[in-house]
C-alpha cells in the first residue's frame, strides 16, 4: 500500500512539474499530503533521471533540459 502512494505522488509530481504548476515548496507538499522535507526527498529522486528546479519567476518546480 505505501508503495503504491508513492508511484501515485510521483506520477502527480510529474503531471505537475509538466503544466508548470506545482507552486512552492510548502504549498506543493501540501498539495500532496507530505511533509516539506519528504517533497524534497521525492524532488531528489527525480533528478536521478531527470533535471527538475525550481523557477522562482514562475514559482514551480520545471524540468530542466541537461547540456
Amino acid at each position: 500500500m505505501q508503495f503504491e502512494k508513492y508511484v501515485n505522488r510521483m506520477q502527480y509530481l510529474q503531471e505537475l512539474i509538466e503544466k508548470q504548476s506545482t507552486g512552492t515548496p510548502k504549498e506543493l507538499a501540501k498539495r500532496l499530503g507530505i511533509s516539506e522535507r519528504m517533497l524534497y526527498h521525492y524532488i531528489e529522486g527525480l533528478n536521478t533521471t531527470q533535471n527538475v528546479k525550481f523557477c522562482r519567476k514562475r514559482k514551480s518546480y520545471i524540468f530542466k533540459s541537461l547540456q
